[in-house]
């Protein structure tokens, strides 16, 4: 990091502030759509088996 006068250090700490709350307020919304949106589990490939009961006994 370069030295930097208190004044510009200052004004990037506040930018960086800046920048994390508008990441953070984005996480949220897209947390609170997530909890709003039901989704249904991926069912496994070929699960359920489904098979013919008189055909195996």
């Amino acid at each position: 990091m370069q030295n930097l006068s208190p004044a510009d250090e200052l004004c990037e700490i506040r930018a960086a502030v800046a920048r994390l709350q508008a990441r953070e307020a984005s996480l949220c919304a897209t947390l609170q759509h997530a909890a709003q949106t039901p989704t249904l589990p991926t069912p496994r490939p070929g699960w359920p088996i489904r098979r013919n009961a008189a055909e195996l006994h």
